[in-house]
């Protein structure tokens, strides 16, 4: 029975267009529905700790895999601070102090905002269909279960990832990241599916620290639009500051 149940989730996801049997077109189909070539969000980031709990209501442009730009809309007192990547350079801006700040590479991993997502999070800085090599492991029940291991030449802050992906939608369910002496570092957790533009997105997303379990932050996406059209200079220092 269980044998007929599997078979069934395969014939799914090949449907959709994914090669059950090669981690590579897998990984890079769930990409595709979850980041698409373009695209414009608005999401709740909610940073939660046993002591206090504050969220922010955020903006985020993506053109590709090398430029993005996010925007702080509430709550006021860090309304409108920006963060732009362009390649693999990145700025904060903060308005009240009509400051621009540079992000060197080794603030990849620092903390965004005071949250659990890192710089190179929320700026999807990397690709994981791309600057990793997957292999399936063995499957768990609801999973398929990949292994990616980084490319010797790609610039990525995590060297290994575990993603478990669901076998009815092929869309990840949670991703386990580890550093470089091959410790459990996080885990990001994905639920709430639903469909924009023709892809299918996982709307709420728990990260949450191995080292201190009692807190997380949690993103919930209100909307999102693909294949959508910037301004030529949507993406560049003179709109990060405005000037």
């Amino acid at each position: 029975m269980l044998k007929h149940i599997l078979r069934k989730d395969l014939v799914f996801c090949i449907a959709l267009g994914v090669n059950a049997n090669s981690a590579d077109k897998w990984l890079k189909y769930s990409e595709t529905q979850m980041r698409g070539d373009r695209s414009h969000s608005e999401m709740i980031m909610t940073i939660q700790t046993p002591n206090w709990t504050r969220s922010l209501e955020i903006e985020s442009d993506v053109e590709g895999k090398k430029e993005a730009l996010s925007t702080i809309l509430s709550p006021a007192k860090e309304k409108g601070i920006r963060t732009l990547r362009i390649d693999n350079n990145m700025w904060n801006y903060f308005p009240k102090l009509k400051r621009k700040v540079a992000v060197s590479s080794s603030m990849l991993l620092a903390s965004w905002m005071g949250s659990d997502f890192t710089n190179d999070d929320v700026l999807k800085a990397s690709s994981m269909a791309e600057d990793y090599n997957h292999t399936f492991s063995k499957d768990e029940e609801k999973y398929k279960v990949i292994e990616n291991i980084a490319k010797s030449n790609s610039k990525v802050m995590w060297p290994r990832i575990v993603t478990y992906a669901s076998k009815e939608d092929c869309l990840p369910r949670k991703y386990k990241y580890f550093d470089k002496e091959g410790k459990l570092k996080r885990t990001l957790y994905f639920s709430q599916i639903k469909t924009f533009d023709g892809h299918k997105v996982p709307t709420h997303w728990e990260m949450i620290p191995e080292d201190d379990k009692t807190k997380k932050t949690v993103i919930d996406y209100k909307s999102i639009k693909f294949n959508v059209k910037f301004k030529s200079n949507h993406f560049s220092q003179m709109n990060l500051t405005g000037n």
